[in-house]
């Protein structure tokens, strides 16, 4: 008896994920892959940089501090690269302060996030937005 192949699901695109808590990191690429995103983990800046200049993320979602560096050099570094296409920029981290707000609003980022304060849920919800805002933009 022939069985139905299962349709597959089409992924709603890639989003890179820099966050060196791996719990944290791998209930939120949970999330995404549920809701049909296909999630690029990186743990560290270094690891960030080489998945933007292999994979074509339709976002990014960037922890502040990281092992080996902050955030910051990665947002400058994307939003600086001349054959990149414009893409949501979040921001996702424990300091809840003016400092790092104004840094990430000068540097281009879209978002800014407090962990403590969102769920996975809500994180889909808001990258959604923000990728949906973009996309009328083209």
């Amino acid at each position: 008896m022939p069985t139905k192949a299962k349709a597959k699901k089409q992924s709603k695109g890639k989003i890179l994920f820099v966050e060196d808590d791996k719990f944290l990191s791998e209930m939120f690429r949970q999330k995404f892959v549920m809701e049909g995103y296909k999630p690029i983990m990186a743990h560290t800046a270094i690891s960030a940089v080489l998945a933007l200049r292999d994979e074509n993320p339709k976002a990014l979602i960037l922890d502040v501090v990281l092992p080996d560096s902050e955030c910051w050099m990665i947002l400058e570094y994307f939003r600086k690269k001349k054959d990149t296409k414009p893409v949501p920029v979040m921001i996702l981290t424990n300091w809840d302060n003016a400092e790092y707000k104004t840094k990430a609003e000068q540097l281009g980022a879209d978002a800014f996030i407090v962990k403590y304060q969102t769920t996975p849920e809500k994180l889909v919800e808001i990258m959604e937005d923000l990728i949906k805002k973009y996309e009328a933009k083209k």
